[in-house]
């Protein structure tokens, strides 16, 4: 049994940290397809719609129990001048013991049973607050950037992966689940330490897409 686990938790390892290019070539382009600015009150807030964030790769990765991050950055720019940088990130995990999916934002966590609700979730981006009304002129045009990208694993979890695979002649390394009291022991060659990805901290992203050019007045 435990032969089979271990030789099962090296498929995934290589499966996550085989080189990113291999991921842009199963998938299509990640894309912001819409921006929309809004008023909520007394500030200026936004929406978004994204496309194509959620590749085979990404998805299998997801579902074999490890977490996947998806970076959203925002600009504000009052003509030319960027007045605002925003970035959110949400996790995407999926408990493989009781079945669910959470998506968890610095201010919420949300909890689906089918991966297309979490999709629909992460896709969209929905009232963000950018920066209070009273901070911005009636008579100047305002632009929205966003670039939206996604990372197979946390960035915690990938240092970990990278130095269990480039430390090949180590002994057995006691892996434990952060949410199991049991593990497993684990024994990385230089086979499994060929794959890894020397470009720590890349990941699939979209180009920047700006919004149309707008000012207070026109948004409702």
């Amino acid at each position: 049994m435990r032969k089979f686990v271990t030789g099962s938790f090296i498929l995934i390892l290589i499966s996550v940290t085989f080189p990113l290019l291999a991921f842009a070539q199963a998938g299509s382009e990640i894309l912001v397809e819409r921006i929309t600015p809004g008023l909520s009150g007394d500030s200026l807030v936004v929406s978004a719609d994204f496309k194509n964030l959620f590749s085979r790769k990404i998805v299998g990765t997801i579902q074999s129990g490890l977490p996947s991050i998806v970076e959203i950055q925002i600009k504000l720019f009052e003509g030319t001048k960027q007045i605002v940088r925003k970035p959110i990130s949400r996790s995407i995990e999926f408990d493989v013991w009781e079945e669910r999916y959470r998506v968890r934002s610095p201010d919420t966590t949300q909890v689906y049973f089918e991966f297309e609700q979490v999709k629909q979730a992460a896709n969209r981006l929905m009232n963000v607050f950018l920066i209070s009304k009273a901070l911005l002129a009636a008579t100047k045009n305002y632009t929205i950037q966003i670039r939206v990208g996604i990372i197979p694993i946390s960035a915690h979890q990938a240092n970990k992966v990278s130095y269990w695979l480039e430390n090949p002649n180590q002994s057995e390394e006691a892996i434990a689940s952060d949410n199991r009291s049991s593990g497993f022991s684990l024994n990385i060659n230089k086979l499994v330490s060929f794959f890894v990805n020397k470009k720590k901290g890349s990941q699939f992203s979209s180009k920047w897409f700006s919004s149309r050019s707008f000012r207070l007045a026109e948004l409702k």
